[in-house]
């Protein structure tokens, strides 16, 4: 596998350019919000709250097939996996594990990787190597409008110790605060947009990027 720094993201993000265009051209239009309601029904626990989130994701990401989500109570992963899609000509499924069952950041940043694979895969845009896929997708997830969602997830501060405990995806922290400040930067987003409904420690790291 090639190695994964800035230059990678760079390149990921021009092949995407190329795939895709710009995505969303309107930048009132580009990101996916997190408010209140999302992450109110992110940590109620029911199923049907999970599917809400899931439907809001795909129409934003236009979408036709809408995947199903469900938790699973017998799915365990690697803490950086936390969720599974299974994606055919017919269906979409998205299966979650029951440990994340309430716990709205993390959901949110499951999310919004197994929703980008269910874009990305049906148009082809898939890399041979599958972990270095993985990572391309996580930084899908910010080229596409979801990087909110995914980076309110990526990290939890543990006050105790006053440290940050990374728990979830692919593709590292700093890379991914990289490429959202890129795609700020390349798209002109004001830092008002930009910075909405992004946790306090987020948004630090994004801007000591």
């Amino acid at each position: 596998m090639k190695q994964v720094d800035k230059k990678w993201v760079d390149n990921k993000m021009r092949m995407l350019s190329s795939r895709l265009g710009i995505f969303k051209m309107n930048p009132l239009e580009f990101y996916f919000e997190p408010d209140k309601e999302i992450y109110k029904r992110l940590s109620s626990g029911e199923e049907k709250d999970l599917q809400y989130v899931s439907l809001k994701i795909a129409s934003h990401l236009g979408i036709t097939y809408i995947p199903t989500v469900r938790y699973d109570w017998g799915l365990k992963m690697g803490p950086e996996v936390a969720g599974q899609a299974k994606i055919t000509n017919i269906s979409r499924e998205i299966r979650i594990p029951f440990f994340y069952v309430g716990k709205k950041y993390a959901l949110g940043s499951i999310l919004a990787h197994e929703i980008t694979h269910t874009f990305l895969i049906p148009k082809g845009i898939i890399l041979n190597d599958i972990n270095e896929n993985e990572m391309f997708t996580d930084l899908s997830t910010v080229f596409l409008g979801l990087g909110k969602l995914f980076l309110n997830g990526l990290v939890n501060e543990t006050k105790q110790h006053s440290s940050i405990e990374y728990r979830l995806g692919y593709l590292s922290v700093d890379l991914v605060t990289y490429c959202y400040k890129k795609v700020i930067e390349y798209r002109s987003i004001s830092d008002t947009i930009a910075m909405r409904n992004l946790l306090p420690e987020i948004k630090k790291m994004i801007r000591n990027v």
